[in-house]
């Protein structure tokens, strides 16, 4: 019996790579698996080197090391299956804000609400008409009875008197 730290053991993995891969992915399913579990089983391998093994059950030891990897991973995957790829993720997410988000979306809102009220009368309704409302700034002139250049006039002029309340609102 020789010790499995002979160059025998690299040079037996890398010459049955082909069918190591071949055995392990009819087992799992997945290419991509199967080249994982086949470095695992290298690793297995290195990890017990020292193990005397007879040279002639060498390429069966190692074969059955990966098979037993495969077979132990299928077990895993019964018992806790995994989760491929990320898009699944959102179902487990918590998208629920924390305490301080919360809080700090409310004070956003508060900030907001005050610099909406400060806006003079005319351009507070053609912003809510427009933001809120979700009408256009032709409907909204034919509403007020203005042209939608004036509708516009007023809407840049509150949208300036927001920017910069909440600008300043924020440097505090």
């Amino acid at each position: 019996m020789h010790s499995a730290l002979t160059p025998d053991l690299l040079g037996t993995f890398l010459s049955l790579r082909k069918r190591l891969l071949s055995t392990i992915s009819r087992l799992v399913h997945s290419h991509a698996i199967a080249e994982d579990l086949a470095q695992d089983t290298f690793v297995r391998l290195w990890e017990r080197r020292a193990t005397p093994i007879d040279p002639g059950h060498l390429q069966n030891y190692v074969l059955r090391t990966g098979r037993n990897l495969a077979i132990d991973f299928r077990r895993r995957e019964r018992i806790a299956p995994f989760v491929h790829g990320i898009e699944h993720l959102d179902f487990i997410a918590d998208h629920t804000p924390s305490p301080e988000d919360a809080a700090i979306g409310k004070q956003k809102l508060l900030t907001l609400s005050a610099a909406i009220e400060a806006l003079p009368p005319r351009a507070r309704q053609v912003f809510v008409m427009a933001r809120i409302d979700g009408l256009t700034y032709v409907e909204i002139g034919k509403k007020l009875g203005i042209s939608p250049k004036t509708v516009f006039s007023h809407m840049v002029s509150a949208l300036e008197k927001l920017d910069s309340s909440c600008l300043a609102d924020s440097r505090e």
